[in-house]
C-alpha cells in the first residue's frame, strides 16, 4: 500500500499545471468581437459626459477587481511552490525510510529483526524500535497524503482564480473600447483598436496561407517547417544585459512619476543604458507580433510563452530597431531589438526619452495586452526606482 502510495504521490507531481492553448479559431473569434465592440462604439459615438464618467467609474471597479484577482493569485502561486517543495522534501525523507526498512521485501524484514533477540529484554527493546519506526512511517505517509491533497486543491483553485481574471480582463477590455472610441484625447500606451484589428487580420492570414487549422494553437501552426513547439521555459532573464528602473507599473492606475498625459502603465521602464542597447527576449518563445511606427509604443514586439506550465506575452515597447519577425523562435539570447524612445520620440508620442518599456501579461494576448498585464516585479527581483536610491540589475 505505501508503495502504491509512493508511486500516485510521484504521478501527481509529475503532472504539469497546463493552460489551454489558444487556437487559430479563438484568434478568428477575438478578431470577430474586436469588430463588433469598435463598430457598436462607433455607431454610438457621442457619449454624454455623465454616461462618460459612469463609465470611467465602472473601468475603474473592474481594474480594482482584476488587481486584487492578480494579487490572489500571485499568493496562491506561492503557496503552490512552498507545497511543492515540502512534498519534495517530505519524499526524499519518506524514500530514505523505505530503504531502510526494506520494504519492497515485504514486512518479514519487522519479525526477523524481532526474532533475532538474545533475551527476552532484548525483545522488548526490538518491539518497541519497531513500533516507533512503523509510526513513523505512517506518520509521514499520512503528511504526504495531506499536502497532496492540499497542493491539489490549491492548483484548483488558482485555475479557478485565473478564469475569474480572464472574464474580468475580457469586461475590461470591452469597456475600453468604447471609452477610446470616444475620447479622441484619451491615450493608452500601446497598440490602437484600429492597429490590432488590422494586425489580428493580417496575422490570421499568415497563418491560413501557412496551412494552419482552426483547432491549431496558434504558437506553433505558423512554424511548423522547423518541427518546433512552444516547449515550458524554467525561468526567466533580464531583457538588457544591465539598467536599472525609472518608472513602475501601475496598471490602470494614476502614473506619480511621469507628467505624461498616458493613462497608466502597463510595464516598467528600464533605462540607465544608451540608445541603441541591444533588447533580448525574456523567456523561450514565439514573436507572436511586430508593430512599427505605433503613435503611443513606437516600434514593439509581442512574444508569447510558456514558463514553468503557465501561458505569457511579454512586450518591448519604444525600440529604435526591430530584429526579429512574427513566428520566429526565441530565447533569453535572441536579440529582440534595440533600445530607442529617444530619437523616435518624432513618431512614438508616448516616450519621455531613451528608455525599454517591458511589460508582461497573463496568458497569449498580444491583442488585450493591458487587460491582462501584470506587475513584472511580481516575477523579476527588479530594484528600486534609482532616483530613490535604487541600484542596478544585471543578467
Amino acid at each position: 500500500m505505501k508503495k502504491i502510495v509512493l508511486i500516485l504521490m510521484g504521478i501527481l507531481l509529475c503532472l504539469p499545471f497546463s493552460v489551454k492553448a489558444k487556437t487559430l479559431g479563438d484568434l478568428k473569434k477575438e478578431l470577430n468581437s474586436l469588430e463588433e465592440k469598435y463598430n457598436t462604439a462607433n455607431n454610438n459615438k457621442k457619449l454624454t459626459n455623465d454616461e462618460i464618467n459612469n463609465l470611467t467609474s465602472e473601468i475603474n471597479t473592474i481594474t480594482s477587481s482584476i488587481n486584487s484577482t492578480k494579487n490572489d493569485i500571485k499568493n496562491a502561486e506561492d503557496e503552490i511552490k512552498e507545497n511543492e517543495n515540502t512534498i519534495e522534501n517530505k519524499k526524499k525523507e519518506t524514500d530514505e525510510l523505505l530503504k531502510f526498512l526494506q520494504v519492497s521485501q515485504g514486512e518479514n524484514v519487522y519479525l526477523e529483526y524481532l526474532f533475532e533477540a538474545e533475551s527476552y529484554t532484548d525483545f522488548i527493546y526490538r518491539y518497541s524500535v519497531v513500533s516507533q519506526l512503523t509510526e513513523y512511517n505512517n506518520n509521514l505517509m499520512n503528511e504526504l497524503k495531506e499536502l497532496i491533497a492540499s497542493l491539489e486543491e490549491k492548483k484548483k483553485n488558482l485555475v479557478n482564480k485565473k478564469a475569474t481574471l480572464e472574464t474580468k480582463s475580457n469586461e475590461l477590455s470591452s469597456k475600453m473600447v468604447v471609452l477610446r472610441s470616444n475620447l479622441s484625447t484619451y491615450m493608452e500606451e500601446g497598440t490602437t483598436i484600429e492597429e490590432d484589428i488590422k494586425d489580428m487580420k493580417a496575422q490570421i492570414k499568415r497563418y491560413v496561407d501557412k496551412g494552419c487549422k482552426d483547432n491549431e494553437d496558434i504558437t506553433s501552426c505558423g512554424i511548423k517547417k522547423t518541427n518546433y513547439v512552444l516547449n515550458t521555459a524554467k525561468g526567466w532573464s533580464y531583457p538588457l544585459a544591465r539598467g536599472c528602473v525609472t518608472s513602475e507599473y501601475v496598471g490602470y492606475g494614476v502614473r506619480t512619476d511621469w507628467s505624461g498625459s498616458v493613462s497608466g502603465h502597463h510595464g516598467i521602464d528600464l533605462d540607465c543604458v544608451s540608445e541603441g542597447t541591444t533588447v533580448y527576449a525574456a523567456a523561450e518563445g514565439v514573436v507572436a507580433r511586430v508593430v512599427n511606427y505605433s503613435s503611443c509604443g513606437g516600434n514593439m514586439v509581442f512574444v508569447y510563452h510558456n514558463v514553468n506550465g503557465t501561458a505569457f506575452t511579454t512586450v518591448y515597447m519604444h525600440l529604435l530597431r526591430i530584429s526579429v519577425s512574427p513566428d520566429q523562435v526565441v530565447n533569453p539570447g535572441t536579440k529582440i531589438g534595440e533600445v530607442g524612445g529617444g530619437s523616435t520620440a518624432s513618431y512614438d508620442g508616448c516616450t519621455g526619452g531613451v528608455h525599454l518599456h517591458f511589460g508582461i501579461a497573463y496568458g497569449h494576448n498580444a491583442y488585450s495586452f493591458n487587460a491582462h498585464s501584470l506587475n513584472p516585479r511580481n516575477i523579476y527581483n527588479f530594484p528600486a526606482l534609482v532616483y530613490s536610491g535604487g541600484g542596478y540589475f544585471s543578467r
